[in-house]
């Protein structure tokens, strides 16, 4: 038996994770509600790059003045000493208010990804403040941080790019430095507040976001087997016995009730995009919601 290479591993961590997330119920909420949380009955319609760009203007401005407002105002905050803003929240602007469709301006990697970095960021250059000689170490720190954070990210399907500079200037930073385990938190709140900005301002005439968590089916079904809630569902042994035989090897079936994929047949999430579609499209063309 030959064992796999190391370019032929592949960790897909939503393979588990996606087991236990609950499925979204955003659709249940009141409309208005739903609307500011991503939700649509049809998808937005498009609008021109001037719109766009005039709504990142809008969006970028109100959320980072929200932080730097927050950060300012509170006594606890201003307490420990922070910076007037964390500067990676500035590259977040660009993806949370402009380039809103893109799998890394999703909440999951906007906040995640923030999170994860500034731990591994914290982490990291405490250790590396064990050593007498950790200032002529610092960009050492820094670099090792900076990798760590995109691995880290990939792993837990998190990228969010100024997650790489939050954990640089955990390293690089004394005034940050000085903060130590309330980074975390500030980055965090800070995550949150640009992500509560982006809700309100790209939902006017945009959708946001795009997906909460992944793109995929999310709850109790198997990679092989994704089901949704149909007035009468049957197995998928029944669904095999009904269509007849098939090639378990290189078939794929849809219907409006289950995606069954051949065992071992990895796809990447705009390919499960594209048979969520096709399976959505089934669904309402036999009237099923």
């Amino acid at each position: 038996m030959r064992l796999p290479s190391a370019s032929d591993i592949n960790l897909d961590i939503d393979q588990y994770t996606n087991r236990i997330i609950p499925s979204s119920q955003v659709h249940r909420l009141p409309g208005p509600i739903s609307r500011f949380l991503g939700h649509r009955n049809s998808p937005a319609r498009e609008i021109g790059d001037l719109v766009v760009c005039a709504w990142s203007f809008v969006g970028a401005f109100c959320g980072i003045l929200l932080v730097a407002g927050v950060f300012q105002s509170s006594p606890l905050i201003q307490s420990h000493h922070p910076p007037l803003i964390i500067a990676s929240l500035g590259a977040t602007a660009i993806l949370d208010y402009h380039t809103i469709q893109s799998p890394l301006a999703q909440p999951r990697s906007s906040i995640l990804g923030h999170a994860f970095s500034a731990i591994v960021g914290v982490g990291i250059t405490k250790l590396f403040m064990l050593r007498d000689d950790f200032e002529s170490l610092r960009w050492i720190a820094g670099a090792v941080s900076c990798a760590a954070a995109s691995s880290i990210m990939g792993i837990t399907k998190t990228v969010h790019p100024p997650g790489g500079a939050t954990a640089l200037l955990a390293a690089v930073d004394p005034s940050i430095g000085k903060l130590g385990w309330y980074f975390v938190a500030l980055v965090i709140l800070g995550s949150l507040l640009m992500l509560l900005c982006a809700l309100l301002i790209n939902n006017i005439q945009r959708q946001f976001p795009v997906f909460w968590w992944t793109p995929q089916d999310v709850g109790k079904q198997t990679k092989n087997d994704i089901e949704a809630p149909v007035a009468e569902k049957e197995t998928v042994e029944e669904l095999l016995v009904r269509i007849g035989p098939v090639s378990e090897r290189d078939t794929i079936i849809i219907t409006p009730a289950h995606i069954i994929v051949p065992e071992g047949f990895d796809l990447g999430q705009e390919e499960c995009g594209i048979l969520e579609i096709l399976r959505d499209r089934l669904r309402e063309r036999h009237g099923v919601s």
